[in-house]
């Protein structure tokens, strides 16, 4: 090797050194670099000693876990073991303590590599205290307007309540009170009253559901076989009478003889809770068109093609399968900024009650969790003006 070219490489590597020194001198993270035998801090940049308070002095020559700062780092020496046998240990939110006693967060990552033909380790640290900071604003903002959300919401309730009680009231006295003309029957009263019942009722399930813990709702399904035929028969024609007064046609396509397992009760809320959005924000002499995609069965493995008999092979396959019930309207549509929030409790598209006061912004979440406690999934495609289709999608659970 010629002088000029030792002299040319010999160049390049002082090169390399001073801008590696200056990357590690400016970075914007703490730089801690580890022995990879010992655990010993061997280097450490000026941003680590400003950001714990300890001088270089402070940090060289000790091992991680006897500068304080680490010192309450969980299972650092099991941490260094890891990075020993790995290569690399992440502590995405670890509090560290400052030489004057404060406490920060920061993203601890190790890894180790070859430099200078020894194996060392580098652990890079950066500051999240303002990071989470704004993570907490953020979520104490989110909070409180889902607060805000659910009081004006209850309040919408209470607003609900009035009108049906009224009109039992109402009927009460011109059964019990009336005179001549206004006299109403006992019969005719207690018709009217039943109806009223049956909403306050149905406001009141609502809220139930939303309201109570996860595991007191897991624990009201009563799962049974459903024939999805008969199913979809019967509430279809329960939504008939809905669809009357706005001349709206509910047809079904592509429903197919096959049995799923699931409690029978919530599902047809489920679906009759989409029917009835489709109606309510239909078109007069629109349409809802209730349709049914069966999963295709997914190709058997060898070992399964081997044991068709097997029992448990079926059961297995069958599990993997699904149904997906799309409603689909021509109605008016969700405007684009409403539909990521659709099916958040208490949200409600129709800001001025177009509903009627039949709507506490209820519906569409208890569609999503009825669908999640089956295993399944909802979602919701629309246009504004141009109509919607919710799908439910429901595994096929084995019955046996």
């Amino acid at each position: 090797m010629t002088k000029a070219l030792e002299k040319n490489i010999s160049q390049k590597l002082n090169e390399s050194e001073i801008r590696y020194r200056r990357l590690f001198e400016t970075a914007h993270d703490g730089i801690l670099i580890l022995d990879s035998e010992t655990g010993q801090i061997t280097d450490v940049n000026p941003y680590l000693e400003k950001l714990l308070g300890y001088t270089k002095k402070e940090f060289l020559n000790k091992k991680l876990w006897e500068v304080g700062a680490f010192r309450n780092m969980k299972a650092s020496r099991d941490a260094f073991r890891i990075i020993q046998k790995e290569g690399f240990v992440r502590y995405e939110d670890l509090p560290l303590e400052t030489k004057d006693g404060r406490l920060i967060e920061v993203e601890f990552v190790s890894n180790s590599y070859i430099a200078g033909g020894t194996l060392v380790v580098q652990c890079n640290i950066r500051d999240i205290t303002e990071r989470k900071r704004i993570d907490l604003i953020k979520e104490t903002k989110r909070l409180l307007e889902e607060e805000r959300v659910k009081v004006q919401s209850i309040a919408d309730a209470t607003h609900e309540f009035r009108t049906p009680l009224a009109v039992i009231k109402g009927n009460v006295d011109l059964a019990t009170k009336g005179k001549g003309k206004n006299k109403k029957s006992a019969k005719s009263a207690f018709k009217a009253i039943d109806y009223e019942i049956k909403h306050l009722s149905g406001i009141m399930t609502d809220l139930s559901l939303l309201t109570s813990q996860s595991w007191e709702l897991k624990s009201r399904i009563a799962y049974e076989k459903i024939n999805i035929k008969s199913f979809i028969h019967t509430v279809v024609e329960r939504c008939r009478a809905l669809s009357y007064k706005k001349s709206i046609t509910i047809t079904t396509r592509n429903i197919p003889n096959i049995s799923i397992i699931g409690d029978e009760v919530y599902l047809e809320k489920m679906l009759v809770n989409l029917i009835k959005n489709s109606i309510l924000y239909g078109h007069e002499g629109g349409h809802t068109i209730i349709e049914i995609k069966q999963s295709k069965q997914s190709k058997q493995s060898k070992q399964s093609k081997q044991s068709k008999q097997s029992k448990q092979s079926k059961q297995s396959k069958q599990s993997k399968q699904s149904i997906t019930i799309n409603v689909i309207d021509n109605g008016i549509g969700i405007p684009k900024e409403d539909l990521p929030h659709i099916f958040e409790r208490f949200y409600r598209v129709d800001k001025f009650h177009r509903s009627g006061g039949n709507s506490i912004g209820l519906g569409l979440a208890i569609v999503k969790w009825i669908a999640e406690i089956h295993g399944g999934s909802v979602s919701a495609n629309s246009l504004k003006g141009k109509g919607s289709v919710f799908s439910v999608t429901l595994p096929i659970k084995a019955t046996v």
